[in-house]
């Protein structure tokens, strides 16, 4: 699979490393590779992974996206349901299915999300924005077997 070019405003180009689509809030967009220093050019993108393993190999892969409150990136993230899919799309073409199993807040500084002991498992956490900016809305979901 050739990987998706994207640019940000001030000319750089980034690369997509996966593509994440979740149905119940009609999210679909390609994932962002880039490094932490860069995070906040290229979250304007796209959703960008934040830590972890690549797109649907074992661990816990960290997908963080603007809530800009109204339809775009996560923005409607927050009205997610347990039970809801997450479908993950890698650069080889492979699509995998997960099922989001727990939803809750934290404050900003609060990384224990992005942990990697997943006792073998695939994950997806996906980190947006409370609507006041003030947390963030972390949503777990693990590999549908």
């Amino acid at each position: 699979v050739e990987r998706e070019t994207y640019y940000t405003e001030s000319g750089k180009p980034y690369y997509a490393l996966g593509r994440i689509y979740i149905p119940s809030v009609n999210v679909d967009y390609p994932i962002m590779e880039t490094d932490l220093d860069y995070i906040d050019e290229v979250l304007k993108i796209a959703p960008t992974k934040f830590w972890g393993c690549n797109p649907n190999e074992v661990g816990n892969f960290c997908v963080v996206g603007h809530n800009y409150r109204n339809t775009k990136f996560f923005s409607k993230v927050l009205n997610m349901q347990i039970g809801d899919t997450i479908e993950i799309t890698d650069m080889s073409g492979r699509t995998l299915i997960y099922e989001v199993y727990n939803m809750y807040e934290v404050d900003p500084e609060d990384r224990d999300c992005t942990s990697q002991k997943t006792n073998g498992k695939k994950e997806v956490t996906v980190i947006t924005c409370t609507n006041d900016s003030q947390r963030r809305v972390i949503v777990k979901a693990r590999e549908r077997v």
